[in-house]
């Protein structure tokens, strides 16, 4: 690792964002939130931090966005310590951490010089599908019908993305508010992409992205009510959903539990591979 004594932490402002961008493209496949959130950030807002080694030459990146930080450290340890964290922890709550699992312990290590600790760690693996021909033919139930989520589907799939909600994602159940769930819903079918699985005219599951980088999605909210499992829906939705995407020339990424053994089973069976280990910290 470079050590030259020329390395520090700087802003990178609006302007200047080809730094970031730079080394966001270059670990696209290991960051898709962090890329999607890059892409949409409020300069004026969230914040994007480089670690100079001169001229234009960066070799981390710490993106700040909606209470969360997301590390992007290329496997790099002893980073130096950020001098203007102290400062910015004093006036920003940051929710949660995500990233790279070693990107977070080095993040972890440095925030805990200024004596912030985590609270919650979660720990998943990162799967990718790359190519059409990638996708493993798996068998489509008979009563099965796949399309696109509709506004009409909202009542429907309320229900499914709240169990998915508590199971997958809420660390309390009590967190769950259902006009939230409502907005996020609406949100997913006018700005992502998502799909239902229907039997007998009922949506027996669900699928969509969640973050889009520059030439990559995220997959996330797969969701198959209990009553239904164990008939290949979840494998077929992901197959049918995946090959749609790889059509358009982009890449996949996605992260499962790392206890969620069904889950990962399903995405094996479609052709995803692993990665990385990724992990999620809950700082409150």
């Amino acid at each position: 690792m470079d050590t030259a004594p020329y390395r520090r932490w700087r802003k990178a402002h609006e302007i200047e964002r080809i730094w970031p961008e730079t080394l966001l493209k270059k670990q696209e496949a290991y960051c898709v939130s962090a890329c999607s959130r890059f892409k949409e950030m409020n300069f004026a807002e969230d914040h994007a931090w480089v670690l100079s080694c001169g001229g234009n030459r960066i070799s981390a990146l710490l993106l700040h966005s909606k209470n969360s930080l997301f590390p992007v450290f290329d496997g790099q340890t002893g980073l130096p310590f950020p001098p203007f964290l102290h400062r910015f922890l004093s006036n920003i709550t940051i929710h949660a951490l995500h990233g790279l699992s070693h990107d977070i312990c080095e993040l972890e290590r440095i925030l805990e010089m200024a004596s912030i600790f985590a609270k919650e760690r979660r720990d998943f693996n990162l799967m990718t599908l790359e190519y059409p021909q990638d996708v493993c033919a798996v068998k489509t139930p008979k009563a099965l019908k796949l399309r696109p989520a509709l506004h009409s589907d909202l009542d429907m799939l309320t229900e499914l993305q709240e169990n998915y909600l508590k199971e997958e994602v809420l660390r309390k159940p009590k967190d769950y508010n259902r006009s939230i769930c409502r907005l996020g819903l609406k949100k997913m079918i006018e700005q992502d992409k998502a799909a239902v699985a229907i039997i007998d005219g009922t949506i027996a599951g669900k699928i969509n992205t969640n973050a889009f980088a520059f030439n990559r999605y995220q997959l996330g909210g797969v969701y198959v009510l209990p009553q239904y499992r164990g008939q290949g829906i979840g494998s077929a939705m992901t197959a049918a959903f995946a090959r749609t995407l790889l059509a358009e020339k982009h890449g996949i990424s996605l992260f499962v539990k790392k206890d969620n053994i069904a889950a990962e089973t399903v995405y094996r069976r479609c052709g995803f591979t692993k990665i990385a280990d990724y992990r999620i910290v809950y700082m409150q």
